[in-house]
């Protein structure tokens, strides 16, 4: 959940990027663009004012987002890329995918180490048929 409200937060920012979004703004109260005016729009979700921190200092940490000299939060190239490149959504899906391997891997692993056991004591039984046929 929290993957998804960083990826809806920096789709928000990047549509201010726009310059017929940036024109809407204008005509909308407050016209700062913060954390208390991304949590009204993005109002869906609930929100503490902990979450609103959180999620802001994540982002700037990462280089996501910044403070422009008008004090707004604004998506820097590198929230812009790394937004293109399928953002925090995609980190889940890498996630899950490595997960399922993972999975797989361990199953597929169980049915080797059945197979290898199921291997010697057929080579056993064949083993044990010549010896006694003679």
């Amino acid at each position: 959940m929290r993957n998804k409200i960083l990826d809806e937060i920096l789709a928000l920012l990047m549509s201010f990027e726009v310059p017929i979004f940036r024109d809407m703004l204008d005509n909308i109260n407050p016209k700062r663009i913060d954390m208390d005016f991304i949590s009204e729009t993005l109002s869906k979700y609930e929100w503490d004012n902990w979450m609103k921190k959180s999620f802001q200092d994540e982002l700037l940490h990462k280089k996501y987002i910044e403070l422009d000299n008008k004090g707004d939060l604004c998506i820097t190239e590198i929230g812009k890329e790394f937004k293109r490149k399928g953002g925090y959504s995609q980190i889940d899906k890498i996630e899950s995918q490595e997960n399922t391997i993972r999975e797989k891997t361990i199953e597929k692993f169980r049915y080797d180490k059945f197979a290898f056991w199921f291997s010697l004591i057929a080579i056993g039984v064949s083993l044990a048929s010549l010896f006694f046929k003679q």
